[in-house]
């Protein structure tokens, strides 16, 4: 079996006689528009000076983007070690997310069609900038998807799971699990889970965040038995995987909801307690490692032909409701403060779409319109909760959508 990332772009080393000052390779890149009266006195102080201390250039290479980061790693031995170093990456990362011009500029979906067991990555900005007049109706092209992973095998099917800091998290159907940057081109496998639990095992659990209490990113992987479920949780930088004591007395309520929903330090999974019906959300802690639940809105009714799922709205626990009966009934519930039930709120969507299955939220966010996406069908939408207008963005090339996530290219290295 055969997995493909994409391989970086080749650079030609220049010599040491021919390497240009920093504001030269910046004013080579036409995609770079600096706006800041602070970064055009440093660009000053630049051309002035060629010796610039460390700190400086430090300082002006972390407002870049991360591709051209890669391409800079060429200059100098001393500008590989900087771009690589893990403390510049997270200041880079942070300085991203503090300017919401420069987040737009840099932040991109990864969609998911299980049809072609890949990973496609979309630059939705700059695609809605290039076609600003469109109001209703706006075809996707092939040409918009960048592959940034590929598995030859067609059983072999990709769940993406989460991003975080500029790294995609997914799992295969044979239980390989990889982190990737498609940024800067670089992945790692995970090892394989041990066997922990007792019983046979059918359906399976996956969550990926960063531990700030840890200082380090971890995967939780959750095996579902008859009689509950069992954790395994693996640090990526000890390398190592732990099981965690006890068995957790739910059981996971549909097949396609294996990924959990990061939220306020946690997991989260629609489950039903372990010999009951009714459906309740189930919290694996991030730093604790433990598990809570959190309650359904207490109107809440399971219907015949009604299906649903758990993601997240605006920084809120969402479940996103669909009833087959009537095709164009689609709703959120929205726990608007986090574990408080009374906090449930519906919203009705205006959206009609035959076959569509679950309308999922996603974090991205433009101008009062979130994305959101069919899982059944090809289709992308940008929905407007104020007057609830929307425009659809079918993809042609999908046969349906089973994942969509938004991350920030950053240099953080999954090694």
């Amino acid at each position: 079996m055969h997995h493909h990332l994409l391989p970086s772009s080749k650079t030609k080393h220049k010599p040491p006689h021919a390497t240009p000052s920093i504001i030269q390779l910046i004013k080579t890149q036409p995609e770079i528009n600096f706006r800041s009266t602070q970064i055009m006195e440093q660009q000053t102080v630049v051309e002035n000076k060629p010796n610039l201390p460390t700190e400086i250039i430090s300082d002006i290479l972390s407002r870049l983007p991360a591709k051209l980061l890669c391409r800079f790693k060429c200059v100098s031995k001393t500008w590989i070690s900087l771009i690589t170093d893990p403390s510049f990456a997270q200041v880079h990362y942070k300085k991203l997310c503090q300017n919401d011009e420069v987040l737009s500029q840099r932040r991109r979906v990864a969609l998911v069609d299980p049809g072609l067991n890949s990973i496609y990555s979309f630059d939705l900005d700059e695609f809605l900038v290039r076609n600003d007049d469109v109001r209703d109706f706006l075809l996707v092209s092939e040409e918009e998807m960048e592959c940034v992973y590929s598995s030859d095998s067609p059983e072999n099917f990709v769940t993406l799971v989460s991003a975080c800091k500029g790294l995609l998290f997914f799992a295969l159907r044979n239980l390989e699990m990889y982190l990737l940057n498609p940024a800067i081109r670089q992945s790692k496998k995970i090892p394989i889970p041990p066997e922990f639990g007792v019983g046979v095992c059918s359906k399976y659990l996956f969550g990926f965040g960063f531990d700030d209490n840890a200082d380090d990113y971890k995967v939780v992987f959750g095996r579902c038995f008859e009689d509950g479920i069992d954790f395994g949780v693996h640090g990526v930088k000890t390398g190592a995987w732990r099981v965690i004591e006890g068995r957790f007395p739910y059981r996971r309520i549909f097949n396609d909801d294996s990924k959990g929903t990061l939220l306020n330090g946690g997991f989260h999974w629609l489950t039903r307690r372990t010999g009951g019906q009714t459906p309740t959300i189930m919290s694996f802690r991030l730093e604790e490692e433990e598990v809570r639940e959190i309650q359904m809105p207490s109107d809440f009714v399971e219907e015949d032909f009604t299906y649903y799922s758990l993601g997240a709205f605006r920084g809120c626990l969402c479940v996103s409701l669909w009833t087959l009966q009537d095709v164009g009934q689609h709703e959120f519930w929205v726990m608007k403060e986090y574990g408080v039930r009374e906090s449930w709120t519906r919203i009705k969507l205006s959206l009609t779409m035959i076959d569509s299955g679950n309308i999922m939220p996603t974090p991205y966010q433009k101008n009062d319109h979130d994305m959101l996406f069919a899982k059944w069908v090809s289709e992308l939408c940008l929905y407007n909760f104020n007057d609830h207008s929307f425009l659809t963005l079918p993809i042609p090339q999908f046969h349906e959508l089973r994942d969509a996530e938004v991350y920030l290219e950053s240099v953080v290295s999954p090694n």
